[in-house]
């Protein structure tokens, strides 16, 4: 039996209906949605939604603060729990509230990140959560799962985002309606840190979740080596086109993010002030650094990071989504290119939709921005 058949009780292709242990709704929602929870009179189970705030914060505009207040006055109405400017909700849920077993909807792309607790995350579009909220129950159609099976593991010079970016550019929705369980000894060499991003990562590829399984040891469907990743990037537009970085030595850029769901935690923090430390970035490039929570935002100060940062002449930005999307941080303009250590690239992601925005590690930014164009190395 597959993991989200044990969870559900129920075998793959019958639908069920299941009540997630928490309901989010947060400020990536669209005005119209927002406007249509007045029309809400009660909830079911307002002990299971839960009010999050971080997308854009603190507001960037007039839409993304009347988006704000009105879920400020919807928690208040119904009492629920709330939280406002932790940090990014996926990472404040992960390291807060979710336990293993716990099913999770949100509005978000990347709630496949909690079956690194072997925990269920679902998204759901915003027009049917409205109904989820309500009723705090939900229809689904339990998934076929894929096993997919790494060995071996990374080299120095590569991360669990090189992986994801190469391995995504090779499977676009591939795994669409699927779940996929990640197995094999290669899981051995990750840290947690690294298959949060693994399975954060696995729901572009189309797939309704992912989970880890360290304890399988049937047939997978696909095999990958870990050891054969080299350091990539990700073309602007999408994730699902990708380049090994050396091919893209010397692309001018104009900004640098290092933030967001996969390039915003201690680890990436410690990484990019390693390579900065001492240094001082171009005066034409704009490196912006984002947090993930409050949390790594205070431990990155008691570590000596941020101070590092401004040293080098970068700005650091609120805990939250920040450059990761089109907000008022850190946006670029007409004509400018980004190389970005998110996971979002789509066109008029971070500014002008006449902007590039390319993908990779935090440590291929971080380098990157010192040469103010793509490279491997800092150094010469």
């Amino acid at each position: 039996m597959t993991i989200i058949e044990s969870m559900l009780n129920e075998k793959s292709g019958v639908a069920t209906v299941i009540e997630p242990n928490y309901i989010v709704l947060s400020d990536s929602l669209p005005l119209e949605i927002v406007n249509e929870l007045e029309n809400i009179k009660r909830l079911e189970a307002p002990e299971r939604v839960i009010v999050m705030l971080y997308f854009d914060t603190p507001a960037g505009n007039f839409i993304s603060a009347e988006i704000q207040k009105k879920l400020i006055q919807f928690a208040r109405k119904h009492e629920l729990k709330f939280v406002q400017s932790q940090g990014i909700g996926y990472h404040v849920l992960l390291n807060q509230y979710v336990k293993p077993g716990d099913i999770i909807v949100s509005p978000g792309k990347h709630n496949s990140i909690f079956g690194v607790e072997q925990a269920l995350g679902l998204h759901v579009n915003p027009s049917e959560l409205l109904h989820v909220c309500a009723s705090g129950k939900m229809n689904l159609v339990v998934p076929e799962t894929v096993y997919m099976e790494l060995t071996g593991q990374l080299k120095p010079e590569a991360s669990i985002k090189d992986f994801a970016i190469s391995f995504l550019a090779s499977e676009e929705l591939k795994y669409a309606g699927k779940a996929i369980e990640f197995y094999g000894k290669g899981l051995n060499s990750l840290s947690p840190k690294e298959t949060t991003d693994l399975c954060q990562l696995a729901s572009r590829s189309g797939a309704v979740t992912a989970f880890l399984h360290t304890d399988y040891q049937g047939p997978g469907q696909e095999s990958y080596d870990l050891g054969d990743v080299q350091p990539m990037v990700a073309l602007p537009g999408s994730i699902h086109q990708s380049q090994p970085a050396a091919e893209l030595e010397g692309t001018p850029l104009s900004a640098c993010f290092i933030g967001g769901c996969t390039g915003g935690s201690i680890e990436d923090l410690r990484t990019a002030a390693v390579i900065l430390k001492g240094k001082r970035i171009p005066i034409t490039m704009r490196l912006s650094i984002g947090p993930q929570t409050n949390e790594v935002y205070k431990q990155a100060i008691s570590e000596g990071l941020i101070q590092t940062f401004i040293d080098s002449g970068a700005q650091i930005l609120s805990t939250g989504c920040a450059s990761c999307v089109t907000t008022s941080k850190g946006v670029i303009a007409e004509g400018e290119t980004m190389l970005s250590a998110s996971c979002w690239n789509y066109k008029g992601c971070n500014g002008s939709k006449d902007s590039l925005v390319y993908l990779a590690s935090a440590e291929s930014v971080a380098n990157s921005a010192l040469k103010g164009c793509i490279t491997l190395n800092s150094k010469g």
